[in-house]
């Protein structure tokens, strides 16, 4: 017998599960396998400071996750993160550059960066937007 369990202390084992499940199956519906490529922001003691998330697709790069550590926001990583991950895209024949960002966070560092608002989700959380941005890079 199968339960639904609410879990609020969920592991990262657990999750991968859940997570490489909706992979395989994405995968398997567009034939064609994704790939995750992190870029990160590093000291030369390899202490990370910031970083992106990102899967690359046939057509689009997807940044999953950008983040720099608050001292160190303002001074132009976050724009070299950015372009490092548009570069690797271009490399593997992406044709866009897609994310989003919720309303209270970046989303004029990313129009800043040529980035064109495809559309939003209005008090997606709280009153706060749901901002789906994209860079065509090629």
């Amino acid at each position: 017998m199968l339960r639904v369990i609410a879990d609020y202390n969920q592991n990262q084992h657990d999750n991968s599960i859940v997570r490489a499940g909706i992979i395989d199956f994405n995968d398997k519906m567009l034939h064609y396998k994704s790939k995750s490529l992190s870029i990160f922001l590093k000291d030369t003691e390899n202490s990370i400071h910031g970083g992106i998330l990102t899967w690359l697709d046939t057509v689009s790069i997807y940044i999953d996750i950008l983040w720099i550590e608050e001292s160190l926001r303002g001074k132009g990583y976050g724009s070299k993160l950015l372009h490092a991950a548009e570069n690797e895209g271009r490399k593997h024949g992406c044709q866009y550059c897609t994310l989003d960002t919720f309303g209270f966070q970046a989303e004029a560092f990313y129009m800043k960066n040529g980035y064109e608002r495809l559309g939003e989700i209005k008090n997606y959380i709280r009153d706060y937007s749901r901002i789906f941005l994209r860079k065509k890079l090629i």
